[in-house]
């Protein structure tokens, strides 16, 4: 069966790829070729490649952490200024008792 790669391999060539890579004789090539299974390349497929995330999606990652803090820490200072606000505007008005009381005068003469 002819393959993308060319012919399959001898049996007694069949253990020159590793990893479960497919080994292959291509007539123009002296040594056997591999055709790797994903996760691995090199001639024998003897190097595994790790997962890796591109820098553009960590720069996305780092942006948007940043911005999410930064709003969370903006509503915290809004939340506390609102919260002082609205205390210093109770402290400023008379209580209902202060506002009924009659304030004594003394008499002139």
């Amino acid at each position: 069966m002819m393959a993308d790669h060319g012919d399959p391999c001898d049996p007694s060539e069949a253990s020159f790829c590793m990893n479960g890579g497919s080994c292959y004789k291509i007539p123009s090539v002296s040594t056997p070729t591999c055709r790797c299974i994903d996760n691995y390349k090199g001639s024998r497929c003897e190097q595994f490649l790790l997962e890796s995330r591109s820098s553009t999606e960590s720069g996305i990652i780092a942006a948007v952490v940043i911005m999410v803090l930064l709003i969370v820490v903006m509503l915290a200072v809004i939340i506390y200024y609102t919260c002082k606000l609205k205390r210093s505007k109770e402290q400023n008005q008379p209580t209902r008792e202060q506002y009924w009381k009659v304030q004594h005068r003394e008499p002139r003469v």
